[in-house]
């Protein structure tokens, strides 16, 4: 099948690869394409550089005890427990033998090292993209100490995305400092002699102005009074140079929306 065909087809798949719901024999039939097709292969590290932002969502998770007795189950190290002792109690009282020396690889220790190890280079990861969309201000020379305020404390976040699903724009709210911080996933801009306008939607009354953004690149807007959890949703319009003349709500076409929602 050629996919190049198909490039809607290309994208969805990609997205489902990077989310995690493409799986079984289609998930190994696209690894099988990206290994080979440099077009495929960067419609993956696109939804993965899109997706990256989203992993300060996450909560830290600590695998149950159940998963580390399935792996042992499948290693075969039950069993195996099972079978020495039993040779030790028949070899009683006669002296032990040595048990086999197992090889690295197949050490439950291993694997549990190998997994803390691939953990922390994902909170290593995780703490680098956040400084790349959240920096800390050019005014401080050094990171804050224990008893100074944080520079951010996002509350809030929000995935926009346009009319084909496809994410474009990252919001992270600071309710303490009081502003919104503009991420650009992709290189978005209005027409030539128009403005983009970030409005907050109340579930009652009408859309209200978050301010107007910036044609190009990232950017940090002071949200005044204004609080997120009035906010359910986000959207950004396209309105004419400087702002809607609007004061209750977009003139112009709304080409953005996402939900915001809570950190934790």
């Amino acid at each position: 099948m050629n996919l190049h065909r198909y490039p809607e087809l290309v994208d969805r798949l990609a997205a489902e690869f990077v989310i995690g719901t493409l799986r079984g024999g289609a998930r190994r039939r696209l690894q099988r394409y990206a290994d080979h097709d440099p077009a495929i292969r960067r419609a993956l590290q696109d939804w993965e550089r899109r997706l990256a932002p989203i992993a300060e969502l996450g909560p830290a998770a600590t695998p149950p005890t159940r998963v580390w007795q399935a792996i042992e189950e499948q290693l075969g190290f039950a069993a195996r427990r099972q079978l020495e002792s039993r040779a030790a109690e028949a070899a009683r009282p006669t002296p032990p033998v040595l048990p086999e020396r197992r090889p690295w690889f197949e050490s439950l220790s291993f694997w549990r090292g190998w997994a803390i190890g691939v953990t922390a280079l994902a909170a290593i990861a995780f703490v680098l993209v956040v400084r790349s969309i959240l920096p800390l201000s050019p005014t401080q020379p050094t990171p804050p100490t224990v008893a100074q305020q944080p520079e951010n404390e996002i509350s809030h976040v929000a995935v926009l995305d346009n009319k084909e699903a496809q994410a474009v724009m990252l919001i992270s709210w600071d309710a303490v400092h009081a502003k919104v911080k503009l991420h650009r996933l992709t290189d978005a801009a209005p027409p030539a002699g128009r403005s983009m306008q970030l409005w907050g939607l109340p579930v009652n009354g009408h859309p209200v102005s978050l301010g107007v953004m910036p044609d190009h690149g990232d950017a940090t807007m002071p949200a005044g009074e204004q609080q997120p959890q009035q906010y359910p949703v986000l959207a950004v319009s396209i309105e004419p140079s400087g702002g809607s003349p609007n004061p209750d709500g977009p003139t112009g076409p709304v080409v953005f929306t996402g939900k915001l929602l809570p950190v934790s």
